[in-house]
């Protein structure tokens, strides 16, 4: 008699589960309406400023050559440095990281990469947020 009741009860408990979850467990219908404005909101973001007055040189000797940049401090706050950047005719460029008061930079220069290819000079400002501006650059220079 204990199977048989066993096997009633599954039975009742599977027929209660099935018809159970068709029963009023409905999803939930509303709507709601209402108009409101928001508040304008005006978004800005800053702009960084690149070094002014970008100024390149190449100066040649028979036994040697010196490159050297120099330009007007970025007007922009929280500037973190400077990078020069020497671009050279075949695609080539290197940079130079420098600090936040930096207004000038020079390096020697093998005569032979000095004869051989153009070269041209950017300084771009970075900031301590990460923000960076790069200025125009300069015509190209040669021995």
């Amino acid at each position: 008699m204990t199977g048989i009741r066993r096997s009633l009860l599954l039975l009742a408990l599977t027929v209660a589960v099935v018809f159970g979850g068709l029963g009023p467990a409905h999803p939930a219908q509303a709507s709601f309406s209402e108009t409101m404005t928001a508040a304008t909101t005006q978004i800005a973001t800053a702009t960084v400023a690149p070094p002014t007055n970008v100024t390149g040189s190449l100066t040649c000797t028979k036994t040697a050559a010196t490159m050297a940049a120099t330009w007007n401090l970025s007007t922009s706050t929280r500037i973190s440095g400077y990078l020069v950047s020497v671009t050279f005719s075949d695609g080539f460029v290197q940079t130079v990281q420098l600090g936040a008061t930096a207004t000038s930079w020079s390096a020697p220069i093998s005569l032979y990469n000095a004869t051989t290819y153009s070269i041209q000079y950017s300084v771009t400002t970075q900031t301590t947020y990460g923000w960076t501006m790069e200025s125009a650059r300069t015509g190209w220079f040669t021995c």
